[in-house]
């Protein structure tokens, strides 16, 4: 089963490209510098250049975030965490204290510390909609859903994925709200309602998401409808992701499809179908070199 924890897509990594999204001639050339040198894992270069930064008043909180990151990186997460802290009290702006504050919540979230993650996400929210920043507020929204989630206090998690929903101002964005949405009602059981939402990601994904993301949808729906023992409409989801698989040549889904199908057969008892699906399966598997996908049948077949 997909756990919560899972959905996040703004991870400390993305943080890194996600921290200055505005206009790029508001950027000092030397926070372009740290976060470039962030981007290619050159963390001793972008410590040297935040630490210049620093020493600039007006350029202290930004390059103390991207110190902070860089320290992450390297696994120094208490110091990573002072970094952020002194940012965030040094930020001049909403835009930096909303920023500081969701390094801080993802550092905490990181570590297990989910009601502390969730204190430094209300607060980015709060500054998010201060500064009438609709995209981070989504996403604050989406933090704090997800953390509820973790603490398995799943109608407050759901209140605060709704709320995140209705900011979503594209597909993607919709198709992202949707799945955490399913995954919500996933976690509590509730297949019936876990389907309709990922129905709805399923054709947000088709319309504007990578067909990566689409087949993911597509086997998210497919277990949904296994674990709520439709196997019927499981095993229709899977037979038209393999298709779609063959027809755009990706050998990798149409391999993982099967192994899900063969997971669907073992939950209706038929063993004899799904040993062949598995053993169909990872010779392909085997041939595109695929590990993780060898491994996956393994533990299947136990």
């Amino acid at each position: 089963m997909i756990k919560l924890e899972n959905t996040s897509y703004l991870s400390f990594i993305l943080l890194i490209l996600f921290n200055f999204n505005i206009n790029a001639a508001e950027v000092d050339p030397q926070i372009i510098a740290c976060n470039a040198a962030l981007n290619n894992q050159q963390y001793d270069a972008a410590i040297t250049k935040a630490n210049a930064a620093i020493k600039q008043k007006e350029l202290a909180a930004q390059g103390m975030m991207c110190k902070g990151r860089a320290l992450l990186a390297l696994g120094k997460q208490g110091e990573a965490k002072s970094e952020f802290v002194s940012a965030e009290k040094n930020a001049s702006n909403d835009f930096d204290k909303t920023v500081a504050n969701l390094l801080l919540g993802n550092l905490e979230k990181e570590q297990h510390h989910y009601q502390e993650a969730i204190k430094w996400y209300e607060a980015a929210l709060s500054f998010a909609k201060k500064d009438d920043n609709r995209n981070y507020a989504r996403v604050s929204y989406n933090l704090l859903g997800e953390s509820y989630g973790l603490l398995a206090d799943y109608a407050t998690s759901l209140k605060y994925l709704e709320e995140g929903e209705k900011l979503a101002m594209n597909d993607n964005e919709r198709a992202d709200s949707y799945e955490r949405i399913a995954a919500n009602y996933q976690a509590q059981q509730q297949f019936e309602s876990a389907v309709q939402y990922q129905i709805k990601g399923v054709a947000m994904q088709k319309k504007a998401g990578t067909l990566d993301q689409y087949a993911e949808a597509n086997l998210m729906l497919g277990q949904l409808y296994t674990q709520g023992k439709d196997y019927a409409h499981a095993e229709q989801t899977y037979a038209k992701l393999i298709k779609f698989s063959q027809d755009n040549g990706g050998a990798y889904y149409e391999v993982k499809t099967n192994i899900y199908l063969a997971q669907a057969k073992l939950a209706q008892g038929d063993t004899a179908t799904a040993n062949e699906l598995l053993a169909k399966a990872k010779a392909i598997a085997e041939k595109i070199q695929a590990t993780d996908l060898v491994a996956l049948i393994e533990t299947t077949k136990k």
